[in-house]
């Protein structure tokens, strides 16, 4: 059965699509892997890409998942970045925070899954090496014993 397996990309629009990619790339710190002037900024964020594109901003929800979410927090306070407190959800168990971008866009910071917490899925997986199987010795047929049938 044909199904989604994964969220593709998040498209965030910006006004100043230069100003948007250096706050994501020197203060948030996001790895940039395309970058066309003027035209997109693609950010690799484990398995998912954020793409900055020119234009009109508008309302956009995402969250970054934090190997330490307190830590992260106090990197970006120090580098100037309004960030609201950190705290821990009773329902989720997450701890998070939140921040907002030059383009107006609220972030939410959370504690990651298990699962993000242990890297891009997109990484080749390696091949395990097959040994040849055994060519197996041919069964030998069944033939029918004295007063017995054959099954």
């Amino acid at each position: 059965m044909a199904g989604i397996v994964a969220v593709g990309h998040v498209g965030v629009m910006a006004r100043d699509l230069e100003r948007l990619l250096a706050f994501y790339r020197d203060t948030v710190g996001l790895k940039l892997t395309v970058h066309q002037q003027g035209v997109i900024a693609i950010f690799e964020v484990g398995d998912i890409d954020v793409f900055l594109m020119p234009g009109a901003a508008r309302r956009v929800e995402f969250d970054l998942a934090a190997d330490d979410v307190d830590a992260f927090r106090e990197r970006l306070v120090e580098a100037g970045v309004d960030c609201g407190p950190a705290k821990l959800s009773r329902t989720t168990g997450h701890r998070s925070f939140t921040f907002t971008d030059p383009e107006a866009n609220e972030i939410t910071v959370t504690s990651g899954h298990p699962r993000t917490l242990a890297g891009p899925s997109r990484r080749p997986k390696t091949a395990k090496q097959r040994t040849p199987a055994k060519p197996r010795a041919r069964a030998k047929p069944r033939t029918a014993r004295r007063g017995r049938s054959a099954r």
